[in-house]
């Protein structure tokens, strides 16, 4: 078994997809990105939503990375976060306000079992213990492998059902080599093959969408930059047919990881998936994050995205 991803404190992580909507996408993202780098600054888990597939999906999947209790609170803000701006619009129309919000979880089909355990016990009682209402779907969604797990509450609710949840996650991984199809909302599923160690602890391929993925704008309206790093080349001015072009953020720090001393790293990985990358510079002195554009087909764009994920996950920040 593959030695679990662990932050540079040590503790395990773990990356959760869940489904939203556009509506509760734009609130989560806020102006500018305000709400979602407020939430990823105090929860200490990083939050995205992957851009969506065609204008008349209504669902997207958002992606929280980090320690089973960074994203439980992660996810706890973000619940907040969405009843005060419901209650907010309910009370301009006269309508009854509320407390609570559910969540609906994108899960391997081989953890189900390990959520409601036997007899129904585990489900049972994490219900009991926390008050919160806890569902399964009886059959993956779509094409893919994913189930849903739906939970309800409070706030306070949700971030103890969740941490019980996502333990019960992490302490189950699914067996090494077990094929993953992801769902992904207007689009046909996406394989998972082989690799290393992905979401729910099942293995990666170059096709999974990335967690630093983001809409096509881009969440923060992030103006692109001239390139950074040596030899990486501006942006395309026009695409091939069948090509495509999509925007990643990664955190500042990492930049020399990806890009390597002179260009070295990001000319290896524009060859090994066939694609143009350029780095934006940060959109200020002290901007802690920086937009990458990479364009080519689908598969090579998502060849790539794994390739950066890989050198941004492998970053470990200096010791002062």
């Amino acid at each position: 078994m593959k030695k679990p991803r662990t932050d540079v404190d040590g503790e395990e992580r773990q990356e959760v997809r869940a489904l939203i909507d556009n509506y509760e996408a734009s609130v989560i993202i806020g102006k500018q990105g305000a709400n979602v780098k407020q939430i990823r600054t105090e929860s200490q888990a990083f939050v995205s939503i992957l851009k969506s597939e065609g204008t008349s999906n209504k669902e997207r999947v958002m992606q929280v990375t980090g320690s089973v209790e960074n994203v439980a609170n992660a996810l706890r803000m973000i619940a907040e976060l969405l009843i005060r701006n419901d209650n907010e619009r309910k009370s301009a129309e006269g309508e009854s306000v509320v407390d609570q919000w559910t969540f609906k979880l994108l899960i391997h089909k081989s953890l189900a079992g390990a959520i409601i355990g036997r007899g129904g016990e585990i489900i049972k009682s994490i219900q009991t213990e926390t008050t919160a209402r806890i569902s399964l779907s009886t059959e993956p969604i779509g094409a893919s492998t994913e189930k849903t797990v739906t939970v309800g509450g409070t706030p306070a609710t949700l971030h103890d059902a969740l941490t019980r949840i996502l333990t019960r996650i992490q302490e189950n991984p699914i067996r090494a080599g077990t094929t993953s199809i992801l769902y992904v909302p207007g689009q046909q599923a996406v394989a998972q093959f082989p690799g290393a160690p992905g979401p729910y602890g099942a293995p990666p391929s170059p096709y999974m969408p990335s967690p630093y993925g983001m809409p096509p704008s881009g969440p923060y309206g992030a103006p692109m930059g001239g390139p950074m790093g040596g030899g990486m080349g501006g942006p395309p001015m026009g695409q091939m047919p069948g090509q495509k072009s999509q925007k990643i953020v990664i955190p500042s720090c990492t930049a020399g990881t990806v890009i390597g001393k002179g260009g070295s790293i990001i000319r290896e990985i524009k060859q090994q998936s066939g694609t143009t990358i350029s780095v934006a510079a940060p959109e200020s002195k002290d901007g802690t994050e920086r937009v990458v554009t990479i364009t080519g087909s689908e598969q090579g764009i998502q060849t790539a995205i794994y390739l950066i994920r890989q050198r941004v996950e492998s970053f470990v920040q200096p010791a002062f």
